[in-house]
């Protein structure tokens, strides 16, 4: 368990908006360096990082990044190199949803959330490796448990991700790794309906911290009740 996170490096994907700003923020507290990334929505990643200054990061940049595009994510890569040598904690939070049901699907739509959510946070993480020194935090999703109509692509994006999480764990000991399992959460892809953000934010902190007994691979339930923290938190091996 680490004792403080001030100056911790950490790389959060999709920081423009809802989960992944919240985090952005909520690292900020802890006075890390953020590194925000954002892929459309460049005025709000900067609205971000202005937030996070405010609330006592010791610093923080702002990239585009695509995990659709090589380019874009070793260009990315350098760049954070670059300034800052090194990642303490990774947040793959990117992510992308059609909601459809399998026969409305296009070639592209399914093409779109499996490579946006899968492949791409792949091909982040296997970037990442050679300069990160703790933990990955891969945002998952509770779709990824159970069948819900219209979100099957979806779930087969986040189910290949907590297999991808738990095989990672194995190969990079004793960094860690943790696939979190929000539910639904009040963010744009949500149209605002579900638990706040800052909930998730909140357990994603916990695990950098490292206050807990997970073992590196588990998947971590978010929005049940909990002793950790005196949150309304859950932490769940599956």
């Amino acid at each position: 368990m680490k004792d403080t996170l001030v100056d911790d490096v950490i790389l959060i994907t999709g920081a423009s908006v809802g989960i992944g700003r919240a985090t952005a923020i909520r690292f900020a507290k802890e006075k890390c360096k953020i590194i925000i990334t954002y892929n459309t929505n460049e005025e709000a990643a900067w609205e971000t990082a202005e937030q996070c200054q405010i609330e006592g990061s010791s610093g923080s940049i702002v990239l585009h990044l695509n995990t659709m595009d090589d380019f874009s994510i070793r260009k990315a890569m350098a760049d954070i190199i670059k300034d800052m040598g090194h990642i303490d904690t990774l947040v793959n939070n990117a992510g992308v949803i059609e909601r459809k049901s399998i026969e409305e699907h296009t070639f592209e739509d399914i093409e779109h959330q499996l490579r946006t959510n899968l492949e791409g946070t792949i091909k982040l993480t296997q970037s990442v490796l050679p300069h990160l020194r703790s933990t990955i935090i891969n945002v998952g999703s509770v779709t990824s448990l159970r069948g819900y109509p219209t979100l099957g692509v979806y779930a087969a994006s986040k189910g290949g991700l907590a297999s991808f999480s738990r095989t990672l764990a194995e190969e990079i000991s004793p960094r860690k790794v943790y696939n979190i399992l929000p539910r639904t959460t009040s963010t744009q892809m949500t149209n605002f309906y579900g638990d706040p953000p800052e909930l998730v934010a909140e357990t994603i902190v916990m695990l950098a911290y490292g206050s807990h007994s997970l073992p590196s691979g588990s998947d971590v339930s978010v929005g049940e009740p909990s002793l950790i923290w005196d949150q309304t938190l859950t932490y769940a091996t599956r």
